[in-house]
């Protein structure tokens, strides 16, 4: 019969069940919640002695409980009930969950709590027996009510389905400092969450492949867990959602970064095969971006919607405009040497020649820090002067989830290792240390000033939910509240892939692991401790994995030990001993 079945496709997640950890509220006429923390059988049953009982009498408050899990995951739940008495029949529940305890509590409408894109707020019924799952979202809390009255209902369990793809962990950072330790932990975690049949840019919301959140995760990807399908795939599904003449995601600049993923990836594991079966795609859209460079170096980007759109904090601003053109000239740098793959010379030669076009008309360097960082990656403008009159200035202050990492590279190609690391545990450890067990979509520094921990319910701020719905748009200035770009208070997610991107940077920079040839054939190891006494960590590659340990020598070097498979030439660098 089986094979009779018309299947659409086949799901490659695994399911595990999660104990709560704590219970952070309780209210009404609740007993036993002592009970829930007790590891019991899946399995209904008709005699559980150790339950969770919750009545309603009716007129009073309702019985309601709220479980933390202890990390931020991606599932649902499952609510096991035992024996009940309800004079409406089967009695209903509410279900709230919540990436922080205070959107768990919260109503819809609430601070902008709503149920677009997954449902977080929902009445469900519970039968006698029931072993019901519900949801599929994004969530550490939960918050059950007991909506009926004259009801009492007792609950045997109630679990955290974990939903994900089990795949391993093959590369690892680890460092004398162990706030950079929990960073690079952290990152890799927030990108894994993210890794479903294609790469998602959240877990709670959007759920969706949106491109330019795509390239800091395709990063993380590939330094911690190898040559994983979900990145071709994200790039294979957006190129057919929006056809030529559309760009991805209806964005020209997520074009940009469609055609960076396609060449870091390509460079990362040598694999061609991607660029021949996308021919045509890939020489369609260099067309239509080469026709958007003038001969006399400037652009037709603002004939477009959002053509300069770089990030939310940066958007409207005129100063990000010079980062977008670099962005655009790094795209078709990558896209020349994807069309020397397909054997396309005289396009590549177009490519190149359009991306010196766009080099040749460079204003001063941005007074904002992405475009200031991108237009260092570019050679639109030199390191060392980007770093001292933009990039350091203020410290972590004026950084981005989404362009963290190229701000952070941007200062190690200004020799600024140091820094960059310091700016990172600024930035980062202050998500930690505000409970984070994922990284956000969005974060400024000063949000920690006030803020109450996720799994804090006290507090007059809630870092979490409390913001300000203004208009950014031309503001030199403007204030950084939770969430004011685009997704707002509750809204806003704090399981973010585009965050992941520090692990990325600590393995090339700190470890200093740099590709040099397609497919990992040839790889530098050029460490760059800044500050740290040691590090040491793995990073896969199409042959096995690379291992490397650098340590601060006495005269003032770094000494290197590695092991790599045979297939690979390594390179160390200079003031580094073996």
């Amino acid at each position: 019969m089986i094979s009779k079945m018309n299947f659409c496709g086949q799901d490659e997640k695994i399911k595990k069940y999660l104990m709560p950890e704590k219970l952070l509220f309780k209210a009404g006429d609740v007993s036993g919640e002592e009970n829930i923390f007790i590891k019991k059988d899946i399995q209904i049953s008709t005699t559980e002695p150790d339950c969770l009982v919750m009545s309603n009498s009716g007129g009073g408050e309702h019985a309601a409980v709220l479980l933390d899990f202890g990390f931020e995951f991606s599932g649902g739940v499952k609510i096991l009930t035992e024996v009940f008495g309800c004079d409406s029949g089967i009695p209903e529940f509410r279900l709230v969950f919540g990436e922080s305890a205070r959107e768990a509590m919260s109503d819809i409408g609430e601070k902008n709590s709503t149920n677009d894109h997954s449902m977080r707020d929902f009445t469900v019924r519970l039968p006698m027996f029931s072993d019901m799952e519900f949801a599929q979202t994004g969530y550490r809390f939960i918050r059950i009510e007991l909506l009926s009255d004259n009801a009492t209902v007792k609950i045997k369990s109630v679990l955290g389905v974990f939903t994900y793809r089990d795949i391993p962990y093959l590369g690892s950072f680890r460092c004398s400092d162990g706030e950079l330790n929990d960073i690079y932990s952290v990152a890799a975690y927030t990108c894994h969450l993210n890794m479903q049949g294609m790469i998602w840019d959240g877990i709670k919301r959007d759920r969706l492949v949106w491109i330019g959140d795509m390239h800091p995760e395709m990063l993380t990807v590939r330094t911690v867990f190898g040559n994983d399908p979900c990145i071709l795939r994200g790039l294979d599904f957006a190129s057919r959602n929006n056809p030529l003449p559309m760009y991805p995601n209806n964005m020209v600049t997520y074009a940009m970064w469609w055609l960076l993923i396609a060449h870091d990836w390509y460079f990362y594991t040598g694999e061609t095969d991607f660029a021949l079966s996308h021919r045509e795609y890939i020489k369609g859209l260099l067309e239509q971006l080469c026709a958007l460079v003038e001969s006399d170096g400037g652009d037709k980007l603002g004939q477009l919607n959002m053509g300069y759109f770089l990030d939310w904090p940066t958007y409207g601003r005129e100063e990000a405009k010079a980062g977008v053109r670099a962005l655009f000239a790094m795209s078709l740098d990558a896209g020349a040497e994807l069309c020397g793959v397909m054997g396309e010379k005289e396009l590549a030669d177009k490519c190149l020649k359009k991306c010196k076009l766009l080099g040749s008309k460079v204003s001063d360097v941005s007074e904002l820090k992405a475009p200031a960082a991108l237009m260092v990656l570019a050679g639109h403008t030199d390191p060392v002067s980007a770093a001292e009159k933009v990039l350091l200035p203020g410290g972590a202050k004026g950084f981005s989830t989404f362009m963290s990492y190229y701000m952070l590279s941007a200062l190690a190609d200004a020799g600024k290792t140091a820094e960059a690391l310091s700016m990172l545990k600024t930035y980062y450890g202050g998500m930690l240390k505000a409970g984070a067990t994922t990284f956000w979509e969005d974060f400024d520094i000063d949000w920690l000033k006030d803020g109450a921990a996720l799994d804090s319910l006290s507090g007059e701020y809630d870092i979490h939910g409390d913001n300000g719905a203004h208009c950014y748009i031309g503001m030199r200035d403007p204030p950084r509240e939770c969430g004011a770009y685009c997704y707002k208070g509750f809204r806003h997610s704090l399981c973010h892939g585009w965050s992941s991107a520090p692990a990325a940077f600590l393995a090339e920079r700190v470890l200093g692991i740099r590709l040099l040839e397609p497919g990992c054939r040839r790889i530098g190891i050029y460490p760059e401790l800044g500050g740290l006494e040691w590090a040491e960590g793995e990073y896969p590659t199409p042959y096995g994995t690379v291992s490397v340990k650098c340590r601060k020598t006495g005269d003032g070097k770094i000494s290197v030990e590695y092991k790599a498979p045979e297939q690979i030439e390594i390179e160390i660098g200079s003031g580094v001993s073996m």
